[in-house]
This record gives structure tokens, C-alpha cells and sequence, in this order.
């Protein structure tokens, strides 16, 4: 572990989204399962029929929050045909109601999260804090919104926005109009800060993404500016390994790693096996593990980074 930073000595903070600053599995798998639950009752099927179809479209869509899924799935489209209206309104709107309605319950910023964040803000206004994320932007956004987050945010950098789902036979798009104009408009929650979508090619733990971050920041050149960056993740060899190789200050949220067994094995009934090979934790005892500059049993010792009376 390498020597603390000096105190309010950064000139930029980037974090993870998902399993840093919420519990991004406990709130997909509570709202995925109610989502194929309703859908599985209406049509028919089962939850974990629906689970394997749904695999084969994150997988065929690159992201395991493609926001379509439900007029996706295989069973769904044979038990409505080319009826999309019917579609739309029995089983989509349903689904789509009973994930908001379970994620209402677990879409929760950690417990110390929105303080601190608010606490940075005060403590450094000239500091910005960006959220740099796998998931596409319109998703992220949404999500950092509903967790009443989005406003301690200078900038969001996330993937590309998914593609609207059509018809194969009649070439309608099987979205709601008022979805669809919400997805058209490419929505932005009333951000006033720096919104990037980056290639798909982008992803973690390839270093392009932060080293995006880095040159819109003028933090990319001389390479010792790298060292007034803090970049903060969950995952040692997503998150810290590309931190360690642009040469930033890497902060491991190691609380994010801490996942109930009983989510992670729901979560790979529906996880395209690439998804769960990107995402899986390497253990701190590893020895290949990268090695953060900064360890953090809790959001909130982001504090502790940057002033040296932790509050």
C-alpha cells in the first residue's frame, strides 16, 4: 500500500457506479425476479424459462441492463405474435411497473453515501466528481436520478444507449410512445454536468474510458498529474487494475464486494457467462490481485482522503 495523499490534494475524483455507491446486485435481482415473475404468470412460462432467454438477449445486446428485454424474450413473442399493441399493454407495461415497483424497495444509495458526497462537494467546490460506468448512460443516469444522486455529479461517462427493439414482421417498434419519446429524447434527468457515451470498446478494465476522463480533465499529461486523481471501484481487477496501469490513486470499495451467495446465484441464472467472467471478484488474498493505493471499509471514508479530520 503506497504512502496517503496529501490532504484535499486532489484536483479530481472519479467513481464507480454499481456496488460503490448502491448495491447494484441486490436491486437487479429483486426487480429482475419480479419482472419475470409477472411476466412468467401472465403468459404461462416459468421464471427460469425466461431466465435463459433472457441470457441469450443480454448476451446478444452486450449489456445485462438492456432496458427492452421483456419484447425481447423468446416466449413473449410467441405467446403475443405480431400483436404489439396487446404485447405492449398485457405484458410489457406490467412487467415494466412490477420492476419499478420492487426496485422502490432496494434502489438505495449505501448507508454513508449521499453525506459524503455532500461533505466532498463542501469541502472541495473546485473538485469535480465523475461517475464513470459500464452501463449504458441513459441507465446509469437513471439510476444515479432515483437514487438522488445525479446532482453531486460533475459528469457521467457511460456506454452507448441500447437499440429499440422492432418487429421483425411488421417493422413496428415495440415500445410504449411514451417511452420511446423519453428514449428519443435521450433524457438527461435535468443534468447540468458533462455527459460522454463511450464505444462499447470503452468497457472495463480496458484504461481507455478513464484515460477519457483523464485528457477531458487535462489530468492525462504530464503522467505525474495522474497522482492528483482519485478513482474509486469494487472490482481489483476491473477497477484498481486499470487505475494502477494509467498510474491514478486507486481507492478499493471493498464493502461492494460484500454480496449475499443466495444473489449471486439468482444473478447467474440470468448473467451471460461473459458478464459474470467481467464482473467476477478476485479475492485480496490473490496474489496476481492488484493492489489498491487505499482501502475503504465504507463510502464514507472517502473523507478521510481528503481532509485530515475526516469530516
Amino acid at each position: 500500500m503506497h504512502s496517503k495523499q496529501n490532504p484535499q490534494s486532489y484536483r479530481l475524483i472519479v467513481t464507480d457506479i454499481d456496488n460503490t455507491v448502491f448495491d447494484w446486485v441486490r436491486y437487479y435481482v429483486t426487480s429482475f425476479n419480479a419482472l419475470l415473475d409477472t411476466l412468467a404468470e401472465i403468459i404461462g412460462s416459468s421464471r427460469e424459462v425466461l431466465a435463459a432467454e433472457a441470457k441469450e438477449v443480454f448476451s446478444r445486446h452486450g449489456s445485462i441492463e438492456y432496458p427492452f428485454l421483456a419484447q425481447e424474450l423468446t416466449s413473449v413473442n410467441k405467446f403475443y405474435g405480431t400483436d404489439i399493441d396487446r404485447m405492449l399493454t398485457e405484458a410489457v407495461g406490467p412487467g415494466r411497473e412490477a420492476f419499478m415497483n420492487a426496485a422502490q424497495s432496494v434502489l438505495r444509495p449505501y448507508v454513508d453515501v449521499k453525506a459524503t458526497l455532500a461533505k466532498v462537494k463542501a469541502a472541495c467546490p473546485g473538485v469535480p466528481i465523475v461517475a464513470l460506468t459500464d452501463a449504458p448512460r441513459y441507465v446509469a443516469m437513471w439510476k444515479l436520478n432515483k437514487l438522488g444522486l445525479l446532482d453531486y455529479f460533475d459528469a457521467v461517462y457511460g456506454l452507448a444507449d441500447p437499440r429499440v427493439p422492432t418487429c421483425e414482421v411488421t417493422r413496428r417498434v415495440k415500445v410504449d410512445p411514451e417511452i420511446l419519446l423519453k428514449h428519443l429524447q435521450q433524457s438527461n434527468f435535468g443534468f447540468k454536468g458533462r455527459i460522454r457515451i463511450l464505444p462499447d470498446e470503452y468497457e472495463k478494465p480496458g484504461v481507455r474510458g478513464l484515460k477519457t476522463v483523464l485528457m477531458d480533465y487535462d489530468l492525462d499529461e504530464p503522467t505525474e498529474h495522474r497522482t492528483s486523481v482519485l478513482w474509486i471501484g469494487d472490482n481489483l481487477r476491473k477497477d484498481i487494475g486499470l487505475g494502477n496501469r494509467l498510474g491514478v490513486r486507486s481507492a478499493w470499495a471493498k464493502y461492494g464486494t460484500e454480496i449475499e451467495a443466495s444473489l449471486l446465484k439468482s444473478l447467474s441464472l440470468f448473467s451471460p457467462p461473459l458478464n459474470v467472467h467481467k464482473n467476477v471478484y478476485m479475492s485480496s488474498d490473490d496474489p496476481s490481485a492488484p493492489k489498491p493505493n487505499v482501502v475503504f471499509e465504507s463510502f464514507g471514508e472517502l473523507l478521510k482522503e481528503i481532509s485530515p479530520s475526516g469530516h
